[in-house]
Formats: structure tokens, C-alpha cells, sequence
């Protein structure tokens, strides 16, 4: 496969680029701060709209909004996702919350990109890839074992050598890497391909709790076969961290609004699934 990167790849500049990553991350400009807010603002208020219906039909006060079920596909069975799902695990050290969320995030990602109805192109493994390591970096074995000042930095150097020496030519192992630098940017639009683009709104829906998103039979399987556990406190204390470790990042922008944007997550999706029948095992 060969293709040119988006625009904006080779910007040092450009907050998450692949020339931004080789650089280390540095810490953020005014102007780079001024636009990620602007774009966090921006992403926050597009989904006012379901944010509002799902409040009212959670009160029977609105008609839920409509979601195909579409189940759950498990991503490739390739040397590539196997070595990504073993440094996962690696650099967990045991932790599950924000683990699981990273198997969950692959899967949100797929979903949300099948109910597009595939306008798309989109490489499934690369998705994989990026979505299992596009937290790898907050762990603490992580910080002190790969470099890079910013999380998404020290995962995507993990990307590039996990797919080094799978083998993968230089413009996949870009694409991957380039979708975990800019994962954790305000806003992603389409223009850096969907790989990109699903993978940083597939975190919102499960962070942030967009469960009218999801068919809750699909959520039902998928919380069931990577439970949620006590994801808020866990990923607050990663983010903590990460602020501490890296000041004038895009988490220390938005380290303020976190709490607020997570304390729902749990129990909305425990509504969105409640009442259920128990499904097929997992």
C-alpha cells in the first residue's frame, strides 16, 4: 500500500503530526494552546445535541435516539496487534482500568466506523495498533522506559518499533503512529483519515459516557468482556500524573475540565444497559 500522508504530517507545528512527535511533544505554544481549546470547545459542543436527548429520553421525556446493533468484531489476528496487545500488558503492569479501555476503544472505533457506513477507507490493523497503544504512554513503566515528553509521543515510538519489526513499510507505520500522537488533540476531523478521525472519538464515547451511541447489546458485550471497573478515579490519576510529568500539554489544558467531563461515564452506561437479558457468553 503507498499514499501520500495528510497535509500537515511533516508540520512541526501541527500539535500530534508525525514532525510534532519527532520532535518529543514540547510543550504546547500559546497559539497551539489558544487552538487546542478552541477545538476541545468546539468537539464539546457538537455533541450538546445528543447530550441534551439523552438526558431527556433518560426521563422518558424524548424519544431515544435511533442506533443500529452492529456487533462486536475482533481486530486482526496479525504479528502486529499480537506484539501491541503483549507490550499493552507489558507496560500495565497489572492495571486493568485503562487497559480494558484500550481494548474498548478499538471496538467503539470499529462501531462507530461501520454505522458511518463505510464512506471511509480505513486499515482495521492499524486502527488496532493505534487504538491498544494510544494510552500505553501514561503508565509509569512507560514514562521511564520510552522516550518522548508527551504520553502519545512515548506510544507512538512504541508503534514504530512493535511494526519495525513486523515488517510493515514506512507509510502504515507513519499512519499508525500518527493517529496515536494525534489522539489526544481536541479535536481530530476526517482530513487525517479514519484511522485517526474514529480512534479520538471512539475515547469520548467511552470516557466521557456518549453511550447513545452504542446499541446497548453491543455495549452490553463489550463492558461485559472488558469491564469498566473504577475507570473515572483511574484515569484522573493517570492524568494527574502525566500533568506533573509534563507541564504545557495538552492534558494540563484539559486537566480542569476532566472531572466534570468523566464523573457520568459509569453510571450511564450502567442505564444504558439495565434491564437486558443476559447475552450468549463472551
Amino acid at each position: 500500500m503507498s499514499f501520500s500522508l495528510p497535509a500537515g504530517s511533516d508540520d512541526p507545528q501541527t500539535v500530534g503530526s508525525n514532525a510534532w512527535a519527532s520532535a518529543g511533544g514540547p510543550p504546547l505554544t500559546l497559539r497551539q494552546i489558544l487552538a487546542q481549546l478552541l477545538a476541545a470547545g468546539g468537539a464539546y459542543l457538537s455533541g450538546v445535541p445528543g447530550e441534551l436527548r439523552w438526558v431527556l429520553s433518560s426521563r422518558g421525556l424524548f424519544p431515544e435516539a435511533h442506533v443500529d446493533e452492529i456487533g462486536l468484531r475482533g481486530p486482526p489476528e496479525t504479528a502486529a496487534v499480537e506484539a501491541a496487545m503483549k507490550q499493552l500488558e507489558h507496560y500495565a503492569e497489572g492495571e486493568r482500568e485503562v487497559l480494558n479501555h484500550s481494548y474498548r476503544t478499538f471496538h467503539f472505533a470499529d462501531i462507530l466506523y461501520r454505522q458511518h457506513g463505510a464512506q471511509m477507507p480505513i486499515d482495521r490493523e492499524v486502527l488496532a495498533v493505534a487504538m491498544l497503544l494510544h494510552d500505553v504512554g501514561i503508565y509509569p513503566r512507560a514514562a521511564a522506559e520510552l522516550p518522548g515528553g508527551d504520553f502519545t509521543v512515548r506510544g507512538a515510538h512504541l508503534a514504530r518499533r512493535i511494526l519495525g519489526d513486523a515488517g510493515w513499510n514506512r507509510d502504515r507505520i507513519n499512519l499508525a503512529a500518527q493517529a496515536i500522537s494525534l489522539n489526544a488533540n481536541g479535536r481530530v476531523t476526517s482530513h487525517w483519515g479514519a484511522e485517526a478521525y474514529f480512534g479520538r472519538l471512539a475515547p469520548l464515547v467511552d470516557v466521557v459516557g456518549q453511550c447513545w451511541k452504542i446499541h446497548p447489546k453491543d455495549a452490553q458485550r463489550l463492558f461485559a468482556r472488558y469491564p469498566a471497573r473504577d475507570l473515572p478515579r483511574s484515569i484522573l490519576g493517570y492524568v494527574a500524573a502525566e500533568v506533573g510529568r509534563h507541564p504545557r500539554s495538552r492534558f494540563t489544558l484539559y486537566a480542569p475540565f476532566f472531572p466534570f467531563l468523566v464523573m457520568n461515564c459509569e453510571c450511564r452506561w450502567h442505564r444504558r444497559i439495565a434491564g437486558l437479558p443476559p447475552d450468549d457468553p463472551v
